[in-house]
């Protein structure tokens, strides 16, 4: 494959971000704000409880986390190209199945074939394949790739919706997942290789500078950490905790949006534009975050993006339906979109590339399984005092504790 890598009159790392796009679009159809859509058909078909989907959403969470030590070493030693291509696929068949369910037992086993193909595979996979293709260019190059997922969190859930009012839900669902299995070919055929090294690339498109013009030029020098030595500092550990402050309020509020949206008066007419608006500040907040990634300290940034998450919530309950509750939804999305954008950047700037899925794949299962404690917390929340409050007042705590843990966690020196 090192021919076709090195015939194209562009640097083919694009190539390879666009082949991560392609697959972060599809995840969009096994996120939250899809299964939002879907949320009120199954409870009035089933009578399933809002605490028992929100179970099955995080049993399937949680279910991930296992995978994501394997996940990392496999991207670590064979690449991109099969493990995200495999997970595509079994996005689609898991999608497809969930329009078969008959019951709780079904949901609960699609699910953890979704969430762990979302979760371990593609979101893992993704940050990675972009790290070991782009180091000067790796914050741009993550927010143009990763935020795919962004793209896919508008389309599906307004496809979706379409679909369901056409041929109902069971169809709707049949038909997202032959175009998921359609589209989940692409990564197969353009990652040609786990990094540019191997196809006589170089990192960006561009050789290595000298030693003596890099210091002049103040070209940052990246080392390679192994896992054993990432797991002995403190920045390993601030990150993380900041990454699972930002899952717990990220899973548990994205699912529970619309519910809490419509309990406040907001027209069905305005579920697709609200979730519009979700997608697009995600996808802003993240080439935002990028730039100011360039300008200013990683953690600054992170840490003013979950401060900012964290007002978000709080003031989450008091939004007047309709027009407001878009223009909200953007601002929450943004700093949002920050941080799940931008989070996994910083890991590759303190730790490099060599042992980046297995370094990332340590800490997967905490952060992964983190995401599933906000969608069950507020469902409990919602079934045991009938308003979401408290668990709104919850996430905003928690995204201020790590935004300081963010804050507290400086770049690592390699001794």
């Amino acid at each position: 494959m090192r021919g076709p890598a090195r015939a194209t009159p562009f640097y083919y790392g694009w190539v390879v971000a666009g082949a991560v796009l392609m697959t972060m679009t599809i995840s969009g159809a096994v996120a939250a704000p899809m299964f939002s859509v879907f949320i009120p058909r199954w409870s009035d078909e089933f009578g399933w409880s809002r605490t028992a989907i929100s179970g099955a959403f995080s049993f399937g969470t949680v279910a991930a986390a296992l995978a994501g030590p394997l996940v990392g070493r496999a991207l670590d030693k064979y690449g991109g190209r099969w493990v995200m291509g495999g997970g595509g696929l079994l996005m689609a068949a898991s999608v497809a199945g969930l329009g078969f369910v008959g019951n709780l037992v079904g949901l609960y086993a699609a699910l953890v074939v979704a969430r762990t193909a979302l979760m371990s595979i593609q979101n893992l996979g993704g940050h990675t394949v972009i790290a070991n293709w782009f180091v000067q260019r790796r914050a741009f190059a993550t927010a143009v790739a990763v935020n795919g997922s962004r793209l896919g969190l508008g389309l599906w859930p307004l496809l979706g919706a379409a679909l369901i009012a056409v041929m109902g839900w069971r169809e709707a669902l049949w038909m997202v997942g032959a175009l998921m299995a359609l589209f989940s070919f692409f990564p197969l055929i353009a990652i040609v290789s786990r990094q540019p090294e191997d196809v006589g690339l170089y990192p960006d498109g561009r050789p290595p500078l000298p030693a003596h013009e890099a210091q002049s030029r103040q070209v940052r020098a990246e080392h390679q950490w192994r896992p054993r030595e990432a797991l002995h500092t403190h920045a390993f550990w601030l990150l993380l905790f900041a990454h699972m402050g930002a899952m717990v309020a990220g899973g548990g509020y994205g699912l529970h949006r619309i519910p809490l949206f419509l309990d406040r008066g907001l027209a069905e007419g305005w579920v697709g534009p609200v979730l519009m608006f979700h997608a697009v500040g995600m996808l802003v907040g993240g080439f935002v975050a990028a730039w100011f990634m360039g300008r200013t300290s990683y953690r600054v940034v992170i840490a003013g993006c979950m401060a900012g998450a964290s007002a978000a919530m709080a003031a989450a309950g008091f939004i007047p339906p309709g027009v407001p509750m878009a223009v909200f939804t953007f601002a929450e999305s943004m700093v949002f979109g920050g941080v799940f954008a931008m989070l996994p950047v910083v890991y590759a700037e303190y730790f490099g590339r060599d042992s980046l899925g297995t370094i990332r794949g340590i800490a997967h299962p905490a952060v992964v399984a983190s995401n599933a404690v906000g969608p069950v917390f507020a469902g409990y929340v919602f079934e045991s005092s009938g308003a979401y409050t408290m668990a709104l007042v919850t996430f905003s705590v928690v995204l201020g504790v790590g935004a300081v843990s963010a804050l507290l966690a400086r770049r690592p020196v390699l001794r």
